[in-house]
């Protein structure tokens, strides 16, 4: 046996529990335990790592518990661990007993809204400049390229302050609330300084932003504020959002369909 079939036969042991690999062990590999201990300690230390708001709002004990039942059913499958709570807060969503306390899911999201973007591939961000080179003809046919570090994620609690609380290690007030309305929030990664920034958005910013990072156009971008409200004001609140957008390095490019500029 080759040691690519080795190794792999050593990565379904710690993967799925296979046991072909004793037969490749002296002794039948006393010291097996010891590989599959370390590798399931270090992917609960990387869940907590990426989660700790979340590991606070559990306690240490029921933490360990949905990890590790959350490791059980997605196992790892990707080449970075960076990866590895990718499925969990829709895991806690549809698990029980998880399910049934949704504030887990929220703060789970959150907290992996705030990692994607931090670790989201550079770009160039839009300069305001470039606004003022579109030509009256291309606006209404104008698509939206979105900086990589931007990533919109929807919670229904309060979430925001006690995640706060855990990153400056200090003590929350209380447990996340619930909202009146799910709120949808942005994250996005500063250019020069790499801190990630995050706010709520308004209800219109929130689907006209959705819009366009679908492939919308700025026509249908001002049809959407005006179905959240906006009426008349649809051309100049969106004009509004664009600047506002550019200025905090969200927009990374322009295009229009058959036309340059």
């Amino acid at each position: 046996m080759s040691l690519a079939e080795t190794q792999k036969l050593f990565q379904d042991r710690l993967l799925g529990g296979g046991d072909a690999i004793r037969a490749r062990l002296t002794g039948d590999g006393p010291h097996l335990k010891v590989y599959e201990q370390a590798y399931g300690a270090r992917l609960l230390e990387v869940l907590g790592e990426d989660f700790p708001a979340l590991h606070t709002l559990l306690g240490d004990a029921a933490f360990a518990e949905a990890a590790t039942a959350y490791i059980g059913a997605h196992p790892s499958q990707w080449r970075s661990i960076r990866w590895l709570g990718r499925e969990l807060p829709g895991f806690l969503s549809a698990t029980p007993p998880w399910r049934d306390i949704p504030v887990l899911a929220d703060m789970a999201r959150f907290e992996w809204g705030l990692g994607l973007a931090f670790d989201a591939p550079d770009a160039d961000a839009l300069s305001i400049d470039a606004i003022g080179q579109v030509p009256p003809t291309a606006w209404p046919v104008l698509a939206f390229e979105f900086h990589p570090a931007l990533n919109l994620f929807q919670v229904s609690h309060d979430v925001a302050p006690f995640q706060a609380a855990v990153v400056a290690e200090t003590d929350p007030d209380g447990p996340p609330e619930p909202l009146d309305a799910p709120q949808t929030w942005a994250a996005w990664r500063e250019a020069e300084t790499l801190v990630v920034h995050y706010r709520a958005l308004a209800p219109d910013e929130a689907a006209g932003l959705a819009a366009l990072m679908e492939g919308a156009d700025f026509a249908r971008f001002c049809e959407v504020l005006a179905d959240q409200g906006a009426d008349d004001e649809a051309a100049l609140r969106a004009a509004a959002l664009l600047r506002h957008w550019i200025e905090t390095g969200w927009l990374a490019g322009l295009e229009a369909e058959g036309m340059s500029f």
